[in-house]
């Protein structure tokens, strides 16, 4: 009898635990490496500012006259040299645990650098060798107590980046409409 009243127990135990699916959402990740982006869950190491318009000026010979030509050309963004940690790789591989990637706006400060964790969408410039920021784009996430990442509304990493995917980075010609 005392035998069948700790199974009974145990079993009502087992049955009102809430279960929860730990670690389902955060283990979203695609890939294709056709596309040129890259998308991460970032921790912020730095975010520096620099001058987008030191060494703007390119000096070239007239083929015809021979005079010297100055070419200068100005950037009307401020310019950011920014280091994170990756914490998850969200869309293609960085094959990295740091990156480092530059990020222009026009309003001032990035927005992503007042979160601790976001989803930072890049894509690199081959010619440069350089990551650049998709300029304002950027998902705030948190860790729940399970060990998930979601937006700061609940929402999924996957619902996040699908709708940058299917919104603005499609306008933007990254994604085939």
């Amino acid at each position: 009898m005392n035998r069948i009243l700790q199974i009974l127990g145990t079993l009502i135990i087992l049955i009102s635990c809430k279960s929860t699916k730990v670690g389902q959402e955060s283990e979203f990740k695609m890939e294709d490496d056709s596309v040129n982006l890259y998308a991460f869950i970032g921790e912020k190491i730095s975010v520096i500012e620099f001058d987008p318009n030191e060494n703007n000026t390119q000096i070239e010979i007239d083929s015809i006259t021979g005079d010297t030509i100055r070419r200068m050309s100005y950037v009307m963004d401020n310019g950011f040299r920014n280091k994170y940690k990756i914490v998850k790789n969200v869309f293609n591989d960085l094959k990295t645990d740091t990156i480092e990637f530059v990020a222009y706006n026009h309003y001032g400060r990035p927005g992503f650098e007042n979160y601790e964790n976001v989803i930072l969408y890049i894509s690199l410039n081959k010619k440069k060798d350089c990551y650049y920021h998709q300029k304002y784009q950027y998902d705030p996430v948190k860790k729940t107590k399970n060990g998930t990442w979601k937006g700061l509304n609940g929402e999924s990493i996957e619902k996040l980046f699908n709708e940058k995917k299917n919104g603005v980075l499609t306008s933007r010609g990254l994604f085939d409409e």
